[in-house]
C-alpha cells in the first residue's frame, strides 16, 4: 500500500477532538504569552534598575568624590598661604573632607560591580585619612615655621593627584561602562521581548480565529461570544504589553539620555572647575613651579569650555566665562552655584523619568497571569457547551 493510500485510509479527526485540542493550544499560547509579558517586564525593570538604581548614583557618588578632594586641594593651598582667608579655607577643606567621606559611603553602600568598585572604593577610604595627615603634617610645619612644610605639601599633594583622584576615576568608570553596556544591550532586549511577545499573541490570536471559523463552517454558529471576549482580551492584553513596554524605553531614554549624559558631565566640569582652581591656589604656593600650574589651569578650563559646557544653561556658561577670565574665587562660587542649579533640574528629570519607567511595568507578574486564566476560561466555557454536544 502506497504512502497516499495510507494516509487515505487513516481516520480524520472528530469535531471534539479539533475542538479539544485547539482549547488545549489556546491554553499553552496564553501560558507562553504569560510568560512572554513577564520576561519582557523584568527585561525593562532590569534596565531601568541599573541605570537609575545601581550604576548613576554610583557615579554622582565618584564625581561628588572628585569634586570633594579636588575643592579640599584647593583649599589647602590656600590655608597654607597663611593669609587672611586661611581660617575659611581651613573650615572649608573640614566641610569637602566630610563631603567627600559621605560620598564614599554612599558608593559602598551601593556596591554593585564587585571589585571593580570596591578596590576604588577601598583606596579611597583609607587614602582620604593618609591625604589629610599629610596636610597636618605640613600644617605643623608650618606653623613651627619649618619650610620644610612646602615639601610635605607637594607630598600630599602628589599623593591626591597619583592615588586619589585616579581612584575616584576608576569608580566612575566601573559604573559607567555598566551602565553604557546595560543601556546598549536594552535595545537588543527590548527588540527581544517584543519578539517573544508577539509569537505566542500570533498562535493565540490565530487559535481564537480559527476556531471561530470552524464552529461557524463546521456547526453553523455566527458566532462564540465567549470566544470572542476572549480573543478580544488577547487583543487588549498585548497591545497593553506593547505599550507599557514602549513607555518605558522611552523613559529609560530620557533619563539617560535627556537626563543623566547631562548631570554626568555637569559634575566632571564642576570637579575639573575646582581642579583648575586647585593649579591657581597651587601655583601661589608653590611659585617655582607656578607656570606648570598655569599650564593645568589654562588646558582643564578649555576643556571645560569646549566639551562640558557645551549644551548647558546660558547662565551657567556664562557664570563660567566669568570665572575663567576673572580667576576669582568670589567667580567660581558664582559658577558653582550656576551649576548646581542645572544639575538639580537635570536630576529632578532623571529622577522622574526612572520612577515612571518603574510604574509603567508595575503589576506585570499579577496582571499578565490574570489575563491568561481569563483567556483560558473564556474559551473554555466558549467551547464546553460545543463539545459536550457530541457526548450528551
Amino acid at each position: 500500500m502506497t504512502a497516499v493510500q495510507q494516509a487515505a485510509t487513516l481516520p480524520a479527526w472528530t469535531t471534539p477532538q479539533i475542538l479539544k485540542t485547539g482549547l488545549a493550544g489556546i491554553w499553552i499560547s496564553s501560558l507562553l504569552l504569560m510568560l512572554a509579558a513577564i520576561m519582557g517586564a523584568r527585561s525593562h525593570r532590569h534596565a531601568i534598575q541599573v541605570v537609575g538604581k545601581d550604576a548613576a548614583p554610583s557615579i554622582v557618588a565618584a564625581q561628588h568624590i572628585r569634586a570633594a578632594l579636588a575643592d579640599m586641594d584647593a583649599n589647602a593651598a590656600i590655608e597654607l598661604l597663611s593669609g587672611k582667608d586661611a581660617r575659611a579655607a581651613q573650615a572649608a577643606f573640614e566641610h569637602r573632607r566630610t563631603e567627600a567621606i559621605s560620598a564614599i559611603v554612599a558608593a559602598a553602600e551601593n556596591i554593585t560591580y564587585g571589585d571593580k568598585e570596591r578596590e576604588p572604593i577601598r583606596i579611597l577610604a583609607l587614602g582620604v585619612g593618609t591625604y589629610t595627615a599629610g596636610i597636618q603634617t605640613s600644617r605643623d610645619r608650618r606653623e613651627a615655621g619649618d619650610r620644610g612644610f612646602l615639601a610635605a605639601w607637594r607630598d600630599a599633594a602628589g599623593f591626591m593627584d597619583a592615588t586619589l583622584l585616579p581612584a575616584a576615576a576608576d569608580l566612575d568608570k566601573a559604573n559607567l561602562d555598566a551602565l553604557e553596556q546595560t543601556y546598549l544591550g536594552q535595545k537588543t532586549a527590548s527588540a527581544r521581548a517584543a519578539v517573544l511577545l508577539i509569537l505566542p499573541a500570533l498562535a493565540l490570536g490565530g487559535l481564537l480565529l480559527s476556531l471561530q471559523i470552524f464552529l461557524l463552517r463546521r456547526m453553523h454558529r455566527v458566532l462564540n461570544p465567549l470566544l470572542f471576549l476572549a480573543t478580544l482580551a488577547a487583543f487588549v492584553f498585548v497591545v497593553y504589553s506593547g505599550q507599557r513596554f514602549a513607555a518605558a524605553n522611552q523613559d529609560l531614554k530620557v533619563a539617560k539620555e535627556d537626563a543623566f549624559d547631562s548631570i554626568h558631565t555637569l559634575w566632571q566640569a564642576r570637579s575639573l572647575a575646582y581642579s583648575a582652581a586647585g593649579d591657581q591656589n597651587r601655583g601661589l604656593l608653590d611659585t617655582g613651579q607656578r607656570a606648570v600650574y598655569d599650564q593645568g589651569f589654562a588646558t582643564k578650563t578649555a576643556t571645560i569650555a569646549n566639551d562640558f559646557l557645551a549644551k548647558s544653561a546660558e547662565d551657567t556658561v556664562a557664570q563660567f566665562t566669568e570665572y575663567r577670565a576673572a580667576k576669582s574665587a568670589a567667580s567660581l562660587a558664582k559658577f558653582d552655584e550656576a551649576l548646581g542649579r542645572t544639575l538639580e533640574v537635570n536630576q529632578k528629570a532623571f529622577d522622574a523619568a526612572v520612577a515612571r519607567g518603574f510604574q509603567e511595568l508595575n503589576g506585570f507578574e499579577i496582571t499578565a497571569p490574570v489575563m491568561a486564566f481569563t483567556i483560558s476560561l473564556l474559551s473554555w466555557l466558549g467551547l464546553r457547551p460545543r463539545i459536550h454536544e457530541y457526548f450528551g
